[in-house]
């Protein structure tokens, strides 16, 4: 099983976009050094329904997937994101969103997305009104995305995946954290 401490890795956190320009802008002139313009171009002519990054349920009644989650013994999913997160996208894009339309997941996770900047409503697991942000904060999240499996009463039940990590090890950790919650929704193992 991975650490704790190895799931930390590529995130953004609040405020610190003075470093991502820095970042981005390093990649991007090493990129155009190597690629050209033609890089540039090709990355333009990609559809923009590839470039999606919809698909994840907004957390909004946390109370009433709690019971669907007990009902069906399923954990849950939230994905801790931020609007202007590269990072985010592209975890959701390449991961979040494909998993929650995975066949083979259905039925056996619940997925849905917290912005830790909006000052929208939800209900947390007790009932209770509480901002997107209020509720980021309760998890004590800093750094997106971090994903957190809970069980029905919003207990997490694997360690928070926090970064986007190189992709075998997303996936991996990801799973784990998924199969956490199988077993204390379940009481098994996952076959696989």
């Amino acid at each position: 099983m991975a650490s704790a401490l190895s799931r930390e890795a590529i995130t953004t956190r609040p405020g610190s976009s003075a470093a991502a320009v820095l970042a981005i802008t390093m990649i991007f002139k090493e990129f155009i050094g190597r690629f050209g313009i033609f890089a540039i171009l090709a990355c333009a002519a990609v559809p923009a329904a590839a470039q999606t990054t919809e698909g994840l349920r907004l957390a909004d009644n946390l109370a009433a997937i709690a019971r669907q989650a007990r009902e069906h013994r399923t954990p849950i999913m939230i994905a801790f994101t931020q609007a202007s997160c590269e990072y985010c996208i592209a975890a959701k894009r390449d991961y979040l969103v494909p998993m929650s339309q995975s066949a083979e997941l259905r039925g056996k996770l619940i997925i849905l997305e917290v912005d830790i900047d909006s000052e929208s409503m939800l209900r947390d697991f007790g009932g209770q009104p509480v901002t997107h942000r209020e509720f980021s904060k309760r998890y004590q999240v800093k750094r997106v995305p971090t994903v957190i499996v809970m069980d029905d009463r919003g207990r997490p039940v694997a360690s928070p995946i926090v970064g986007l990590i190189a992709e075998d090890f997303y996936r991996l950790y990801l799973q784990q954290a998924i199969d956490e919650g199988l077993i204390r929704m379940r009481g098994t193992r996952p076959p696989g």
